[in-house]
């Protein structure tokens, strides 16, 4: 792949205009005006090409292609980069049948046989005819990029398709790739009824089956641009879903025999801050994708999605919030999805580019200083094939797979410790439930010779694998209700032992795992007991096996109400015990605090904070590995200040930081 061009090493805004704004002359005219004013704020723009969802016909998409034709120079020449977002390649879902393509080809087939009313199925040819024509009818528009919207995927295409494609053109390509024919009853039955080794590699047949099944739509759109215009770089949105992770092959596929540089946009929902977590889930889940991007792609635009765009739905804090999330998770810029889609009149979203503009010096330096390294903490264990181990003794594809099922331990990433989303960045690793079925033996084994934090379905599930034995625990029993967490007098639980953590299970029901040491070396963290006390046994505990890893194994709630104040010390002691002090940093003091270990161009470490409380954070500590002995602090407002490590633990110093407002980030890095 070509070098990209310089500006893509800094950090990107860009801006996605809706159809009805950029066609009225009016609007497109306070549009214009807008952007003169903050033109240090935003250096792209992207035109949707509609504003529904389903296909255009061929002869429509000409006709705005020719009008964009007519005002991409008025962009131009304020000295923006300009391009092209195709909102519906393949459809997204069923709306505006009036107006939108309307063709006898093969339409998506879900799993249950349903056909989808507005979205076509890219493996008939009379569709793929189509998609080339629609690309090169936009590139004949004069854009210098264009973006592949996420329609492209082969799931959630409401309201009848949950997963595609099982059209007969589809089951015939995935019968000459594993050399068998298939029903669609019949494979469905496989998926779920064959021996466990041969159901695992067909539904890994099937997610390969699907990641070129988009790779095949975007060499048909690199096919098409390349007609008109093949020095034209295309972009994909992504999300976390059955056909993702593809992104080898995506990047190949949109590079072309030329091999420009090509573009990502990573998202998934967060539409209201009535939650505000949930935009450090959706950046998690970015930061997902971003750990299967290519090393050579540098323009990762965070898909920053605010649709239907009712104004008051995301605060100026959240949105900011979510920016600087996205980029300590790795993007290197964001697309600003902000701008109403009715074609009235923009001043409501103003407030938007005034917080933007004046945040901008901070995500610029964000992203100057972490650019696209890794980050570094506790993984979540995860490759390109985890949703085939997702329901393996069930339907499949299932619920649960179409988004990930890392949600679950999201709130240990708001306690301060650092989440890490590759294998290369991980000080130690998590396995929950069904998630151990994705490894091989090999892998496993390489894992736990390392740190391993696991819960009770997955020690289950390694059990069924005969290999228990590493984590030093079997499960004895579960209890459903009436169950209380104590801590024990182990030193990893610090000054709390005899306290307790009770999650009320009889209102938030999730099992308890009650557990039995299989080694002497195995150590109790936790005991269950009930409200009399009757104390049932071993609820928790740490392991160190015979090749040197270390495991700790969590079975009362392992994952969520951790926000106490004995639970956030068990759990910083824990992880740092497990990694061995390779956890690069994590918040000492008690706070709710998301945390990104990154580094910059000259490998020095740098820390991204955010704090995901409503309260004022004041007197956070954050104890880091190799600090020197001063780092500079950059907050939201542009603010800097020094700040004087302390008090060595070990490898770790404590670093005070300064005050930070709810929902504020802060950036904290070596002196240059």
């Amino acid at each position: 792949m070509k070098n990209p061009p310089d500006h893509h090493l800094n950090n990107t805004h860009s801006l996605r205009v809706h159809y009805r704004t950029w066609a009225d002359e009016e609007r497109c005219r306070e549009q214009l005006d807008l952007l003169r004013e903050f033109r240090a704020t935003i250096d792209e723009v992207a035109f949707f090409t509609g504003d529904t969802h389903p296909p255009l016909p061929l002869v429509e998409l000409r006709r705005r292609a020719a009008l964009l034709q007519s005002i991409i120079p008025e962009y131009k020449a304020l000295g923006l980069r300009v391009g092209i977002n195709h909102l519906a390649t393949i459809g997204h879902t069923d709306e505006n049948p009036e107006n939108s393509l309307n063709e006898p080809w093969q339409h998506l087939v879900d799993m249950s046989g349903a056909v989808s009313k507005s979205c076509y199925c890219a493996a008939d040819p009379a569709v793929q005819t189509y998609i080339r024509e629609c690309y090169a009818a936009l590139a004949a528009a004069g854009p210098e990029f264009i973006w592949i919207d996420d329609d492209v995927r082969l799931e959630s295409h409401p309201p009848t398709i949950s997963f595609a494609c099982f059209c007969p053109f589809c089951l015939a390509d995935f019968g000459i790739e594993t050399g068998a024919t298939w029903t669609r009853e019949g494979l469905l039955a496989a998926f779920k009824e064959l021996p466990s080794p041969q159901r695992m590699e067909l539904r890994r047949r099937w997610l390969e089956h699907s990641r070129q099944y988009v790779a095949r739509i975007l060499r048909l759109a690199r096919a098409g641009t390349d007609i008109v215009a093949p020095d034209i770089c295309l972009g994909l949105m992504t999300g976390e879903a059955i056909s993702g992770w593809g992104y080898e092959v995506w990047t190949d596929a949109m590079a072309g025999s030329q091999r420009l540089s090509v573009k990502f946009r990573p998202g998934g929902g967060f539409y209201t801050d009535e939650n505000p977590t949930a935009l450090l889930a959706k950046c998690h889940s970015v930061g997902r994708q971003n750990a299967f991007v290519p090393a050579a792609v540098t323009d990762i635009q965070y898909e920053h999605e605010n649709f239907p765009y009712i104004r008051l739905n995301k605060s100026r804090a959240a949105y900011l919030a979510e920016m600087a999330g996205a980029i300590a998770a790795g993007c290197t810029g964001v697309a600003l999805n902000t701008l109403g889609i009715s074609g009235d009149p923009l001043e409501e979203y103003r407030p938007y580019f005034d917080a933007v503009k004046n945040a901008r010096p901070f995500f610029d330096e964000l992203v100057a200083t972490c650019g696209r390294s890794s980050c570094e903490g506790v993984w979540t264990a995860f490759g390109p094939d985890h949703s085939a181990a997702l329901g393996p003794d069930g339907e499949w594809p299932g619920p649960g797979v179409w988004g990930g099922d890392f949600h679950a331990v999201n709130e240990l990433f708001t306690l301060g410790l650092p989440a890490a989303y590759t294998r290369g960045g991980a000080a130690l690793t998590i396995l929950t439930g069904d998630n151990v079925l994705e490894w091989s033996t090999e892998q496993l084994r390489e894992f736990f010779a390392g740190g391993v934090l696991l819960d009770g379905p997955a020690l289950q599930r390694l059990a069924e694998l005969g290999l228990a034995g590493w984590a030093g625990f079997e499960i004895v029993g579960t209890r459903d209700v009436d169950t209380i967490e104590r801590f024990t007098a182990d030193p990893l639980n610090g000054r709390f032992a005899g306290w307790h953590r009770d999650c009320r299970p009889s209102f938030f029901p999730r099992p308890t795992y009650l557990l039995r040491p299989t080694a002497t070396a195995a150590r109790p963290l936790a005991e269950c007991e009930n409200f009399t006390p009757t104390n049932y046994g071993c609820c928790a505990g740490v392991f160190e096996n015979g090749m040197g890893g270390r495991v700790a194994v969590f079975g009362y709630c392992p994952w969520n109400m951790l926000g106490s104040l004995a639970k956030t010390t068990q759990l910083r002691n824990v992880t740092r015990w497990l990694s061995r002090d390779r956890l690069p940093a994590y918040i000492e003091s008690h706070h709710r605090i998301a945390l990104w270990c990154r580094r910059d161009a000259a490998g020095r470490p740098a820390y991204v904070l955010i704090n995901a409380s409503m309260d004022s954070a004041e007197g956070v500590v954050l104890k880091a590995c190799d600090l020197t002995a001063s780092y500079h602090a950059l907050n939201m407002q542009g603010d800097r200040s020094t700040l004087i490590a302390a008090d060595a633990d070990g490898p770790y110093r404590s670093l005070p930081l300064p005050p930070l407002p709810p929902w504020s980030a802060l950036l904290v890095q070596c002196p240059v």
